[in-house]
């Protein structure tokens, strides 16, 4: 297979990357250091946990986070499952994120928890004075 029939997608670059770089570092986040080859195994476990929570092809995944290695797994994880990503602003408040994740039909919100000092469910929840209709789940299997 020629090189530029496995990169007609970013998933199968990133396959293509963890056979071709295997233990080369791909991502360097403080004191986590991911190879190609781990990353690409945390992509497919990622995208296996959005599967399980009901994300399909074309399903939308908000992810509300900064610039860390966990985000890198999701985003890659969720192209994996074949889901459209939508970025949120880290610096955006409750109503903000609130709008963007009602227009867009994100089936799915990933967070971090304290960046900045925020609680980002905390400010959903106050932004729509209530749980919603989603439920947290304590990481991707």
């Amino acid at each position: 297979m020629r090189a530029d029939e496995r990169w007609r997608s970013i998933p199968g670059l990133a396959n293509w990357a963890a056979e071709e770089f295997g233990e080369t570092e791909a991502v360097v986040d403080g004191p986590v250091r991911l190879s190609f080859r781990e990353l690409g195994r945390q992509a497919q476990r990622a995208a296996r946990g959005f599967a399980a929570l009901g994300v399909e092809p074309g399903d939308r995944v908000a992810i509300w986070a900064p610039n860390l290695w966990e985000w890198v797994v999701a985003l890659l994880g969720l192209q994996a499952a074949g889901a459209v990503l939508v970025p949120l602003n880290t610096r955006f408040k409750g109503e903000e994120a609130a709008y963007v994740l009602e227009k867009s039909r994100a089936r799915a919100l990933v967070v971090v928890e304290g960046f900045l000092g925020n609680d980002y469910v905390d400010l959903l929840r106050g932004a729509r004075g209530g749980e919603g209709e989603g439920r947290p789940v304590a990481g991707l299997p």
